[in-house]
């Protein structure tokens, strides 16, 4: 009981963290008020890809806390995780049409994010001390560069820390959110009719919810099964 508390009282700390409390509002807006065409789908869709691409490479390389990663993305750009949310961002304003207030809220996080690299350096800082320097110095922060960082231990890419690290969550839901926005524009804007392909759109929705569903209740059967060992050794 106190270890679930304790992760509802860490889900609520995230939601208030001034990234998220100015994302969450937002994120309402253009799901109530803006809505993809063909071109704008089609135009945003490939920033989507590019940036959860991203994401999904340094993942396969992020040993976050526990060492200092300068392999993969990381010899090229110190924060590729941000680059990627970035770069998912402008797809998903370009898609939605929002012209003016999309780059508002662009401009909005890149201020805040600046804010959270730069908190989060002094923090590499003290635990890393002059190697993380000696990166910070070479490595730019947000736009990558040509040279590869070779100092540092390196370390292969592995689909293991993507799934350690849940980026599968974020890629599933990136892709319904997309799914939900383009149906809205099919029903609700040019107000079509069921077809084929709606319904091939509907059905990998539900495809990856599963997925992700299934995928956590997989988990806390597993942690039940533990605990229960762990009990029964008692």
């Amino acid at each position: 009981m106190e270890g679930f508390i304790m992760k509802i009282n860490n889900r609520f700390k995230r939601w208030f963290k001034l990234r998220f409390f100015i994302t969450y509002p937002i994120g309402l807006f253009v799901l109530f008020f803006c809505s993809p065409t063909c071109e704008s789908f089609a135009a945003g869709i490939w920033f989507i890809a590019f940036g959860l691409g991203i994401r999904l490479w340094s993942n396969g390389y992020a040993i976050k806390t526990v060492a200092l990663t300068t392999s993969g993305p990381y010899s090229i750009v110190r924060n590729p995780l941000y680059l990627g949310t970035i770069l998912i961002t402008i797809g998903f304003m370009i898609m939605l049409n929002t012209s003016y207030a999309g780059l508002v809220f662009v401009l909005i996080m890149l201020a805040v994010y600046y804010r959270t690299i730069r908190s989060e350096e002094r923090a590499l800082t003290m635990r890393f001390g002059q190697p993380y320097l000696d990166y910070k110095s070479k490595v730019p922060r947000i736009i990558p560069t040509i040279f590869r960082y070779k100092a540092g231990e390196k370390w292969p890419f592995s689909f293991k820390r993507i799934i350690e690290n849940k980026e599968y969550k974020l890629f599933v839901w990136i892709i319904n959110i997309a799914i939900i926005f383009r149906l809205k524009g099919y029903f609700l804007i040019d107000h079509e009719s069921m077809d084929t392909k709606k319904m091939l759109l509907i059905g990998l929705f539900v495809f990856l919810a599963a997925i992700d569903i299934g995928g956590e209740v997989y988990k806390w059967q597993k942690k039940r099964r533990v605990q229960g060992s762990g009990n029964r050794v008692q």
